[in-house]
């Protein structure tokens, strides 16, 4: 394309205010004000969906097509004429310069992206392409440009760049819930993910408590101790306790204007939008899990709710297995019968101990216990009794030991309890104590304990400390049993 001649008329307001302009293209001169050539150019420039434009040296438009007045907000083209074209494309002066300073590099921008505010003030994002109109002097006399609306295109890239980013985060969050087993652990990790996934300020995870038929806060983001402690909602009652009966997530754009949920109010809630959704596995119900207060103000999307549903659907899903691991991990260290820990239990916390010590300075005992004549009360009256009594040694020695105390079922009628920060003379009160606890505590037949102690050294394995108190312990059995014996240091 040849370069633009431009010389001014005057126009009345009204008409199309456009400048005598003359486009030199093999050596034809195409005057725009002959008749048939501005009948010609009106057609091709008037019908297209872009919107075009040409302003002068000073920025003045002198004219514009119907697309172009359109997008910018204007009812009609000659509305928009004689303004500063700058003006109505850039918001500040900084946009300004910035694109002036592309311009001035080549001659021309492509594509230039463009955040401007319409008549109406909504905002769109335009894309121009522009170039300078010169005369057959090379002078720069004007610029002329094209621009077309790419809202809808960016917005459409933002979605799906934002589902991109959501989708990673859940299959981040997916992967991490998998390996937490800890009860407390887990539902705090569901809450603070979730609401960062979906920008929420405020949500909360309500369980559902068997006894007494209501919701409770589990753990919460972006509410008080007092709300989170003193929250409780019955079933099908508030808006938590009826999503609880039902299958589906809930979405509330803002409750104001929901009909479902007229005369109810969220004073503690800076919006008026909020999501609610019931966790649940195979028709059982765990709990509710509510978001509200996106960032920003904005509220809450369909994409949103989608997002919730798959967060519920995996969450539900983590802590009913955690539920199951805790089980099997509690079934794993707990002896059936008297509910003490095993000897799994004894040997792991007796090493924890040990290696304690290792580190920080400290004293540590080990007593090792066994029930007289066991066999004889197995063999008179039956493994019944026998188990009957283990169960009732087991509930004195919980009730005369201390909170911190490890007492474990050793194998058979033997027990052991490790006494940290214990001496070993301490641990022989502790000891007597437990005897006699246990020979007041069966009025119908005797019961006597056989006890060794030992205490730990540095230079004792966790092996050689149990070895130390067995061999105290069987010197009482052999001593005449119902009594104490302390190993040598």
């Amino acid at each position: 394309m040849g370069p633009f001649k431009v010389r001014k008329e005057k126009v009345n307001k009204g008409d199309l205010k456009i400048i005598a302009m003359t486009y030199f293209a093999s050596n034809k001169e195409i005057n725009l004000l002959h008749p048939e050539s501005h009948k010609i150019f009106r057609q091709m420039t008037e019908s297209i969906k872009v919107g075009t434009f040409m302003a002068d040296a000073k920025g003045n438009l002198f004219y514009v097509n119907p697309a172009f007045a359109a997008i910018l907000g204007y009812d009609e083209s000659e509305a928009i004429l004689g303004l500063n074209w700058a003006d109505q494309l850039f918001i500040s002066d900084k946009e300004k310069a910035e694109f002036s300073k592309e311009m001035e590099k080549l001659g021309f921008v492509r594509d230039y992206e463009i955040m401007v505010t319409k008549k109406n003030f909504e905002h769109i994002i335009l894309a121009a392409t522009c170039t300078y109109i010169r005369n057959d002097k090379g002078d720069m006399i004007g610029i002329q440009g094209v621009v077309h609306d790419i809202t809808q295109t960016r917005e459409l890239q933002e979605n799906l760049r934002m589902e991109k980013l959501k989708l990673e985060q859940i299959l981040e969050f997916n992967e991490k819930i998998n390996t937490i087993h800890a009860s407390d652990e887990l539902v705090k990790y569901i809450v603070e993910k979730t609401s960062q996934i979906l920008n929420a300020e405020k949500c909360s995870l309500m369980m559902v408590n068997r006894d007494s038929h209501d919701l409770s806060i589990k753990s919460a983001v972006g509410l008080s101790e007092e709300v989170v402690a003193s929250t409780r909602i019955k079933l099908g009652e508030q808006i938590a306790g009826r999503i609880a009966q039902t299958d589906n997530a809930l979405l509330v754009k803002n409750i104001d204007y929901d009909k479902r949920f007229q005369g109810q109010t969220r004073t503690s809630y800076k919006s008026r939008s909020f999501m609610s959704a019931a966790l649940r596995k195979d028709n059982k119900l765990i709990g509710v899990l509510n978001v509200t207060d996106k960032s920003n103000g904005e509220f809450f999307t369909e994409l949103d709710l989608r997002i919730l549903s798959v967060i519920v659907r995996q969450a539900a899903v983590t802590i009913e297995n955690s539920k199951l691991y805790q089980e099997l991990e509690y079934l794993s260290a707990i002896d059936p019968l008297t509910n003490l820990g095993n000897y799994r239990t004894f040997v792991r916390s007796l090493d924890q101990e040990v290696n304690r010590l290792k580190r920080y300075s400290g004293a540590l005992s080990l007593i090792m216990i066994d029930v007289d004549n066991f066999k004889f009360i197995n063999d008179t009256y039956g493994h019944l009794a026998g188990d009957s009594l283990l169960k009732g040694v087991s509930e004195i020695f919980r009730n005369n030991l201390r909170d911190f105390d490890i007492i474990c079922r050793y194998g058979g009628d033997e027990f052991a309890v490790i006494l940290p920060e214990t001496t070993v003379e301490q641990a022989r009160i502790v000891a007597e104590k437990l005897r006699q606890r246990v020979e007041e505590g069966f009025a119908d037949q005797k019961v006597s304990l056989s006890i060794g102690i030992a205490g730990y050294a540095p230079s004792l394995s966790r092996y050689d400390l149990i070895q130390k108190a067995d061999k105290a312990l069987y010197a009482s059995k052999r001593g005449g049993k119902n009594r104490i014996t302390i190993s040598n240091p």
